[in-house]
């Protein structure tokens, strides 16, 4: 390569070699990319790379070989990056499903609960029973002392354990739902 070449000669020069590896670049991509989206985008990011290494692109024969070189490993960082995208929203839906599911009545009831308490009540027994946050780490977030936290969280479980104690006819009922459900078995 001249080091005195001007830009327009690069221009030039790299607007042949487009026209002349573009269409058997994007087949060799659309051959190995799971999408015609990734292979273009592929495509759009070797010519990208291709102009700012334009300087040290090999002269000849050599600069097609090159440039095929330079998109397959752009389709390789693509994979990988697609590869720990895919894997980091599979963690994030599993921990979403896992923090939020509901999955008995009871839990309904719990949540049902915990709609009555204030915002903030329910944002510290929030963090301290579903989130394993201490006491202190819930204040430093929330910008309380860790004793308002402490204090706060005892007065939200007393509400809950009201809110959640079984009325007097749930009670009467138990005893009557557990002979039917014998009954039931039974049979």
């Amino acid at each position: 390569m001249r080091p005195d070449r001007t830009r327009s000669e690069d221009d030039e020069r790299l607007t042949r070699l487009y026209e002349d590896t573009s269409q058997d670049l994007l087949a060799f991509l659309l051959r190995r990319c799971p999408t015609a989206e990734d292979a273009a985008d592929c495509l759009a990011e070797t010519y990208r790379i291709a102009w700012e290494k334009r300087k040290r692109i090999p002269t000849g024969t050599e600069a097609r070989p090159w440039l095929f070189g330079v998109a397959r490993n752009v389709m390789r960082r693509a994979r990988t990056s697609n590869e720990r995208a895919a894997a980091s929203v599979r963690e994030l839906a599993l921990a979403a499903e896992r923090s939020s599911a509901i999955t008995s009545p009871q839990d309904s009831a719990v949540t049902a609960a915990l709609s009555e308490l204030s915002p903030l009540e329910q944002e510290i027994v929030t963090m301290l029973s579903r989130d394993g946050l201490a006491p202190r780490e819930v204040a430093s977030i929330l910008g309380l002392s860790p004793n308002v936290v402490r204090v706060r969280a005892h007065r939200a479980r007393e509400k809950l354990r009201t809110l959640l104690a079984p009325t007097d006819c749930q009670e009467q009922a138990k005893p009557v739902q557990a002979s039917m459900a014998r009954a039931i078995d039974s049979r």
